[in-house]
């Protein structure tokens, strides 16, 4: 792939910051930026008359590692979920199983408007993850997890993750798009030598925490159990609080938890999908928006989603908030921010990408206007994206000036060849579901 210096013309463009749309004759793309400064060159040409230009999608939890596991671990609450299903299929992936599960999430994030990612890794081979999200284009974060405490009879070696950790932090150096990140998997499945360790980590090479906590009362249920206190609590009196920390669903939280992520700056990750399938229960959004916590989306795992679509999870995250709190709790505007600029700002990549403006990343996407399911983007521009929009009617997705998608097709994988190779490695995973 390489960078191609564009011509968009006759464009209609998001801008959030003025919560509607704005019309331009032309936007150039050189060298992976927007401009607005007329180009004399000669340069390949898109007219956008028949589109809406909007930044790409920003997910800030994903699991690549998971794909293939999609629709195998169903109906089970989340300790058994992870327990009984997905902990063995992580613990006994090959190289091939993970290198076409990452591919096929990439595909299916890629397809559906995602350029950005915050991933968690698995137990081994994190290099075979880190390889695939700089081929896919797109940029991502991703890291080997840290599991410690054992949970059902699953766990790592704390020693052997530090020092696999630094050679995988030394390889996405690296690296152009892929970076790393700390990815301690929850509180209780970490000991306090193994959260000193990790913490020594992150100060020595300024790293992201990427976690989840407080998905479950349970969760909650051993954290008081063990250190008098909730999760969000332990964790602060642990050090892993901070700016650069990401926390995955954070739903079953008291005053001085949301007071903790207040004022220590935290993100958190909200994945509406995941948090109903396992029945886990209605994060309060609207409060976190309301202090100005960084809120961001994200799909969480095929196997708690069987979706990796972040349109399907800004429609779900207006649906939950009107049930809880009414018609009038959470705008459209609100959560298209959520998808794309809280997301990156998690990342602190805002100021580099995420609004079409001169000098920023060119990382965008061109929806059709018209099909038979969309509603007018002129009426309610953000309203129609939130609600209405399908990734069949993403036709083109750009990443630093990239086409990673084009006329509705995703260049960077042969689907046909990713569909063959999954037949054939899926027999081997569902030998124990028969």
């Amino acid at each position: 792939m390489r960078n191609e210096s564009l011509c968009l013309r006759n464009v209609i463009y998001f801008d959030y910051r003025s919560e509607g749309l704005k019309r331009i004759k032309e936007i150039f793309v050189v060298n992976g930026r927007f401009t607005f400064k007329r180009q004399n060159a000669s340069l390949k040409t898109i007219d956008c008359a028949d589109y809406v230009m909007t930044p790409s999608f920003a997910q800030i939890h994903t699991h690549l590692c998971q794909h293939l596991y999609k629709g195998l671990a169903e109906d089970l609450p989340l300790f058994d979920w992870l327990k009984k299903r997905v902990l063995p299929y992580e613990k006994n992936l090959t190289k091939d199983v993970l290198r076409l599960s990452c591919r096929m999430a990439l595909h299916e994030l890629i397809d559906s408007g995602t350029t950005v990612i915050l991933d968690m890794g698995t137990f081994a081979n994190q290099e075979v993850i880190l390889e695939e999200i700089e081929k896919s284009g797109v940029t991502g974060y991703s890291g080997n997890i840290l599991l410690d405490r054992r949970v059902g009879k699953w766990c790592n070696d704390l020693d052997s993750y530090i020092d696999y950790s630094e050679d995988m932090i030394k390889f996405a150096k690296s690296q152009k798009r892929a970076n790393y990140a700390l990815n301690p998997r929850f509180f209780p499945g970490l000991t306090k030598r193994g959260i000193k360790k990790m913490l020594l980590l992150r100060d020595k090479y300024d790293l992201i925490i990427h976690t989840h906590a407080s998905e479950t009362k349970q969760e909650n249920t051993f954290a008081f159990k063990e250190y008098k206190k909730s999760n969000i609590q332990a964790m602060n009196e642990a050090g892993m609080l901070s700016k650069k920390t990401v926390i995955a669903h954070c739903i079953h939280l008291d005053e001085t938890d949301f007071k903790l992520l207040q004022s220590f700056e935290s993100t958190v990750c909200h994945c509406p999908s995941s948090n109903m399938k396992l029945g886990s229960g209605i994060a309060e959004i609207d409060k976190m928006n309301k202090m100005k916590i960084n809120v961001g989306l994200g799909s969480d795992g095929a196997p708690c989603n069987n979706n990796m679509s972040q349109l399907m999870e800004m429609r779900l995250c207006g649906l939950l908030q009107k049930v809880r709190r009414g018609p009038k709790s959470m705008k459209a505007e609100m959560i298209f921010k959520m998808a794309t600029f809280n997301g990156l700002k998690a990342l602190s990549l805002e100021r580099e990408m995420g609004s079409i403006e001169e000098g920023k990343r060119a990382d965008f996407l061109l929806i059709k206007k018209e099909s038979v399911h969309s509603a007018p983007f002129e009426a309610n521009p953000f309203s129609s994206l939130v609600y209405s929009a399908y990734p069949s009617d993403i036709e083109y997705v750009f990443a630093e000036g990239r086409a990673l998608k084009e006329k509705g097709r995703v260049k960077v994988y042969d689907l046909e060849e990713l569909l063959d190779e999954k037949k054939k490695l899926l027999k081997n995973l569902l030998l124990d579901r028969l």
